[in-house]
């Protein structure tokens, strides 16, 4: 393939660029400004890109598939020529949906806590030596491969290009997803919550939906929602602290936990559902969690 990135320099992109470039597919990407952070590792990947800015020459015919950045405008030329040329043209969602349409895709979801939960669900399935593909939006965030059977993809819920505001976990159909959390501090609520309904109606028929029972929001959204898929609550766990140390209860006694708080202690049980439904079992997943900072 010939893949060509609009807006390389956003996380997301140059993360996805860089898991196709490693898949021995053939990257060129633009934008307006690169961090120079970045510069080395495109050198290293063989990444291919001229001077920065945009320019229309970089788009043609041979091209296999554009893939839109979220802040890249409608007038940019690239996009425009792309359009011109009726190319192929994917947001980033949508492409990594279509890098991952045969595999068992986990979406976790949800406004603060996402984040730490996948971090969590990554932790424990490589204690286990459990190989997954995986989309984050951190450095180096994104795994591609043929071969592995899961990919773990944190939802944002942010639009998903200048073309298409439809929010990003809109667009990858999971088969298994996690909803943690549904906070709005500013801006219209009910419209914000109701793109987590969506989110819930998206998940494939026959799938599953873990979610936080204890988030008035999140347990009002899953369980109101007539999608036919598995509804797993889940809640804080028992445990105790003593001398600033906290230990889970768990059916083979207390165990020791570096994380601590309320917060962190409900969304590692939301993980280990998750990482249940991918196949480690209740004491694995323990044991690695006591490993968890």
């Amino acid at each position: 393939m010939q893949v060509h990135f609009i807006g390389l320099g956003e996380i997301n992109m140059f993360n996805l660029a860089i898991a196709l470039r490693k898949k021995g597919e053939k990257v060129t990407g633009s934008d307006a400004v690169f961090d120079e952070s970045l510069n080395a590792i495109m050198y290293e990947q063989g990444l291919e890109y001229n001077e920065t800015g945009w320019s229309s020459d970089k788009i043609n015919d041979g091209l296999d598939a554009v893939v839109l950045g979220a802040s890249v405008k409608k007038d940019n030329p690239e996009l425009v020529k792309a359009q011109k040329l009726s190319l192929p043209i994917f947001s980033y969602p949508e492409f990594v949906f279509e890098q991952s349409k045969y595999k068992t895709r986990v979406v976790i979801a949800g406004s603060k806590e996402k984040s730490t939960v996948a971090s969590m669900i990554l932790h424990v399935l490589e204690y286990n030596n459990v190989v997954v593909d995986y989309a984050l939006a951190t450095p180096n965030g994104i795994h591609l491969s043929e071969e592995n059977d899961f990919i773990v993809i944190k939802g944002g819920d942010g639009p998903s290009s200048v073309i298409d505001p439809t929010p990003q976990f809109h667009k990858y159909q999971p088969n298994i997803a996690l909803l943690s959390d549904i906070e709005l501090k500013e801006g219209d609520f009910e419209t914000y919550a109701e793109q987590y309904s969506i989110f819930v109606d998206s998940i494939v028929k026959g799938g599953s939906i873990t979610y936080n029972d204890e988030d008035a929001e999140v347990k009002k959204r899953v369980e109101s929602s007539e999608n036919p898929i598995r509804k797993f609550p889940y809640i804080t766990p028992e445990y105790q602290e003593v001398d600033g140390e906290v230990f889970l209860d768990t059916p083979d006694g207390e165990m020791p936990l570096e994380i601590s708080g309320e917060t962190n202690l409900r969304n590692m049980a939301g993980a280990k559902w998750i990482c249940q439904q991918m196949g480690v079992d209740e004491v694995e997943f323990y044991e690695a969690m006591a490993t968890f900072q």
